[in-house]
């Protein structure tokens, strides 16, 4: 029989977020026949370690993992694919709405194209693609981070998620790993997620002056592109700026990445596409 292991990341430290968290959990559990048809295995990674003391209890058939370490997004994300006992894998925030056979729609796409190991799927109100799934890299379009499904062989082939990428980066580092090993990524049409948390966590653009030219005065070591218009939002956050460092030691400048994501497109339509060296 087929299995999926789900892994959920929550910080339960207010009865809203507990009770978010378990509709997540029985959206879930409803959406597919988990009883007949597939095997379902959840791990709840839990940031808050005094949840029990504070009156939060999950289901029994939800095993929850409490990391000593503080947050890390691709740290606790590890924890539980190393824990994982499913051939499939499930990557989730907390504030997900899963609808009735997102999980079947990801497995025909897999069936037909047994070399496709990681997808996505799409929001109630998104343009949904034609034909199956749509095939891509681009972050926030065909990699979301807030649901990644992925075959647990990918993990063989690229090892596990970076935790230098703590939190901001994270995707963008985990599209540009797949494109490094050359492992296709699926935007399923008909798997339906419901990301219901996503529009209160984009990164606002807007940088004051005064913010922008003390920064710059202050890190003079900085690449000079984050010192353009167009870039100087990222210096508002220090966290963010952190992350953009940290991707643009591992990957190269945005520009750089610009030329090697059009040559990309270009080979891969002729199959060429393991030209490119990442």
């Amino acid at each position: 029989m087929q299995g999926l292991s789900v892994v959920i990341l929550s910080y339960t430290r207010s009865e809203k977020i507990h009770r978010m968290t378990l509709n997540c959990i029985r959206t879930l559990i409803q959406s597919e026949d988990f009883i007949n048809t597939y095997e379902l295995e959840i791990l709840l990674i839990e940031s808050n370690h005094n949840y029990l003391s504070e009156g939060f209890a999950y289901p029994d058939n939800v095993k929850v993992i409490v990391p000593e370490q503080t947050f890390n997004f691709h740290a606790y994300l590890n924890e539980g694919i190393k824990l994982a006992s499913q051939s499939m894998v499930a990557l989730c925030n907390n504030d997900l709405i899963f609808h009735n056979a997102w999980f079947s729609a990801i497995l025909r796409v897999k069936k037909q194209y047994p070399d496709f190991l990681s997808f996505c799927p799409v929001q109630p109100k998104e343009k949904i693609p034609v034909g199956m799934f749509l095939q891509g890299y681009e972050v926030r379009r065909h990699i979301k981070g807030w649901c990644l499904v992925a075959d647990k062989k990918l993990f063989d082939s690229i090892g596990l998620l970076d935790e230098q990428f703590d939190f901001y980066y994270a995707d963008d580092d985990y599209a540009m790993t797949l494109k490094k090993y050359h492992v296709r990524h699926a935007l399923v049409s008909h798997s339906i997620v419901e990301h219901i948390g996503g529009e209160n966590t984009a990164t606002k653009k807007e940088e004051g002056a005064e913010a922008f030219n003390n920064l710059k005065r202050r890190r003079s070591d900085l690449p000079d592109y984050l010192y353009t218009e167009g870039y100087n939002w990222i210096l508002k956050n220090e966290k963010l700026l952190d992350g953009h460092l940290k991707f643009h030691k591992k990957w190269g400048s945005i520009k750089n990445i610009a030329v090697k994501n059009k040559l990309f497109g270009m080979l891969s339509k002729i199959g060429l596409e393991g030209l490119i060296i990442w």
